[in-house]
């Protein structure tokens, strides 16, 4: 009977919890990112030079580190399911309103203010999925949520394209009617949200009794293996050298992510002469690798119930995939190891939540996994901005690659010091 209900509750979360996540980080990830469609005729036509968007790509940043903290106390307080729709909602008006930007400075305001509302949701999911399973699926059931960044530039690049192409009924610019339909999508999908999500399985009338007791005793068993923290949440997490170290990791992927999401268009168009649409389509491809890295990778770490070498060896293919992508001139060839690249890339990421999450009591989990967010996103808000001056100083996009390569092979060294620290940590 434990074993039917086990599989049952998996299967309901991943439909009734899991599905609407992917769809609304598909959202979130599309109104962060496509800015670097809308780049091809917006910088033109408010006269952006290469500083200038790292710039308006890094000030989303600035304000999702500044509010990821208060973001998820609120989650805290509040419960998931408002927390979710008031997230949605806002970040999506402000995404719709970006279509009506006149200066430089209107976006970088508005970029800050996307950054703010968005702030707390990847570290709040994470932290809301694991009070729904165990960790031993939680490599998988948290790569499914990270597909959705992948899924994310696959769909949202073609359609970025079509958006900006063809006419629309207010006669606007292409990238302010692209901007305005995608935000005003996500605002809708806010009040759908109110009504889908509950707070905790025990709240969910869509689970049988078994099934929510086989959460809670999987949950409760986990929970008493772990030490509970004898300080607050929040020293517990700062104190802890293993969320630094995991927080440098995950800043190497998020510079490499980041890299390769803002500024690829811009590579393939300067590389050709093709329309958004077929820009978009091609930005995509390596996309497809990284999705590809998430399913494969999370899918054998779970089976094996190993995270270090599938994470490591994933770093280390997407660092050397770069450097020869970097080494040949642009050619299928190059795509195809950018296409490799985007393999390790989400290979990486698809496992890496899966090691922060064990080792944290659960009473301190909000905590720790928002701070390895939050300081692993300092890659997110410096990599574009430092990956700008590159490409301004030299002139070639190669460099910017070079970079974002070292950045990734360093990434394999703070692991190798994650799992020392992590060995003394079961042995003390």
């Amino acid at each position: 009977m434990s074993r039917t209900a086990e599989q049952s509750a998996r299967s309901k979360f991943q439909w009734r919890v899991l599905a609407p996540i992917v769809v609304l980080i598909v959202l979130s990830s599309l109104d962060r990112v496509n800015i670097s469609f809308a780049a091809l005729q917006m910088n033109a036509d408010l006269g952006i030079d290469p500083h200038a968007y790292g710039v308006a790509v890094g000030m989303f940043f600035v304000g999702y580190l500044l509010f990821q903290f208060p973001s998820t106390w609120v989650l805290t307080r509040v419960g998931a399911r408002r927390w979710i729709a008031g997230c949605v909602g806002i970040w999506g008006t402000v995404a719709a309103v970006m279509a009506f930007v006149r200066s430089v400075e209107e976006l970088f305001l508005l970029r800050f203010l996307l950054g703010c509302a968005e702030a707390g949701f990847a570290p709040g999911i994470v932290y809301y999925c694991s009070g729904w399973m165990p960790k031993r699926y939680r490599a998988n059931s948290i790569a499914v949520t990270m597909l959705a960044i992948p899924a994310s530039v696959i769909i949202g690049g073609p359609l970025c394209g079509w958006l900006m192409g063809v006419s629309n009924p207010l006669d606007m610019t292409g990238w302010r009617w692209m901007l305005l339909m995608e935000g005003l999508v996500t605002v809708a999908m806010a009040a759908v949200a109110y009504f889908v999500f509950v707070d905790k399985p025990s709240d969910a009338r869509w689970l049988s009794d078994a099934e929510k007791d086989w959460i809670a005793n999987a949950l409760a068993e986990e929970q008493n293996e772990a030490k509970a923290p004898v300080q607050s949440s929040i020293k517990t997490a700062l104190i802890d050298p293993r969320a630094w170290l995991a927080a440098g990791v995950w800043c190497t992927t998020l510079i490499g992510a980041n890299g390769m999401m803002f500024w690829l268009p811009q590579v393939i168009k300067a590389m050709s002469s093709l329309s958004p649409l077929a820009v978009g389509v091609l930005a995509a491809l390596p996309w497809v690798g990284v999705a590809l890295g998430m399913v494969l990778n999370s899918w054998h770490s779970d089976k094996t119930q190993e995270r270090y070498r599938h994470l490591g060896i994933a770093l280390a293919m997407g660092m050397m995939a770069l450097l020869l992508a970097s080494a040949i001139p642009p050619s299928p060839w190059s795509l195809l190891l950018l296409f490799i690249g985007g393999v390790g890339l989400g290979g990486a990421q698809g496992v890496f939540w899966s090691i922060p999450t064990a080792f944290f009591h659960r009473s301190a989990a909000a905590a720790g996994i928002t701070l390895i967010n939050l300081v692993g996103n300092i890659g997110s808000l410096a990599g574009p901005y430092v990956i700008g001056i590159i490409l301004q100083q030299s002139g070639s996009f190669s460099a910017p690659i070079w970079f974002v390569a070292a950045v990734m092979g360093a990434g394999t060294l703070l692991l190798a010091s994650l799992r020392f620290s992590e060995r003394r940590a079961i042995s003390g």
